[in-house]
Formats: structure tokens, C-alpha cells, sequence
């Protein structure tokens, strides 16, 4: 009889243990808030904005997403390039930069250039205008995941975005 009560003793004690530790837990994660999300920043012409993100959803979990955020304005021109630079937590996977150009004036002809950086590159200058003269319209960063389908497909989605349009100055 002595040992069922000490065993019990034990349980309650544990349970009560576990229980102050949850309590604890969510007091400071309630005080706190959730954990801050990384940002971008970019910078041309004595200028520099950040970005929060515009979609960021939970990596294991992508129906557990923040609300949308917003696309951030950059008034850039023809002469500078913008210098993007990339939070170190974003920097520390792969990561994807997607540009879009158009011809001036014609917004209808877009045309996107992405690159994948795996190197940790927490930087990138971008120029305004490309090869053949078309403008830069924005520009995207996104942090990929790759999840399994119900069939057993392993497949990229995107979980987080961070946007940025230009607004050109003559």
C-alpha cells in the first residue's frame, strides 16, 4: 500500500512539475510574442527599406501561416543598382531570387530571372536595368521546403516570401 501511495506521490509531483513548466512556457511566449521573422533589406540611391515578410507560413506545418504582409517600395532609377541583403536565417538555406523586368512602358512583356543561392550569400546587387533595357519591375526572395504528397511525390512549395517593387524616378 505504502509503495502504490509513494508511486502516486511521484505522479502528481512529475505531473505538477510538467504542468508549472507549460504554464511558464506559454506566460513568456504570450509576453513575448512570437519569435520575430527575418527581414530583407534593400538599398540604391542613399535609400534603404525593409521588408518584412509578405507570406510566411511554418516550415512542418504550411497550413499554419501569419497573415499576408506587404510589398515594399523601392523608387530606384536607371543609373544605380539596388543591393539587396539577405537575414542571415534566411541565408542559411537555399534561397531563391526572382527579378522581373519589362520594356518600358510595356508592363505587359514581363520577363523573370531567378536564381538559387545554397552558398549562405546573405548579399546580391541587382541591376535596374538588364541587358536588353528592360526595367526592373520588383523583385521577390522565397524560401523553399520540399514536402510529400498523399501518392508519396516529394515536391518544392514555397513558405515564405519577401516582396519588393520598384518605382521608377527619372
Amino acid at each position: 500500500m505504502k509503495a502504490k501511495l509513494a508511486a502516486l506521490g511521484a505522479v502528481l509531483v512529475l505531473t505538477a512539475a510538467a504542468m508549472v513548466g507549460f504554464i511558464a512556457w506559454q506566460l513568456r511566449e504570450h509576453r513575448e510574442g512570437p519569435a520575430e521573422r527575418p527581414e530583407i533589406s534593400a538599398f540604391t540611391h542613399g535609400t534603404v527599406i525593409h521588408a518584412a515578410p509578405y507570406q510566411y507560413c511554418d516550415k512542418n506545418k504550411l497550413n499554419q501561416c501569419d497573415p499576408l504582409g506587404h510589398t515594399v517600395e523601392l523608387v530606384v532609377n536607371a543609373h544605380e543598382p539596388v543591393q539587396l541583403s539577405i537575414d542571415g536565417r534566411i541565408a542559411k538555406a537555399p534561397w531563391m531570387l526572382s527579378r522581373i523586368y519589362a520594356p518600358v512602358g510595356d508592363v505587359d512583356h514581363k520577363r523573370a530571372e531567378s536564381s538559387v543561392y545554397r552558398d549562405h550569400r546573405t548579399a546580391v546587387t541587382i541591376p535596374t536595368v538588364d541587358n536588353e533595357g528592360r526595367r526592373l519591375l520588383g523583385l521577390e526572395i522565397k524560401l523553399p521546403t520540399v514536402v510529400q504528397t498523399e501518392t508519396g511525390d516529394l515536391i518544392e512549395v514555397t513558405h515564405a516570401i519577401w516582396s519588393v517593387a520598384t518605382v521608377w524616378k527619372n
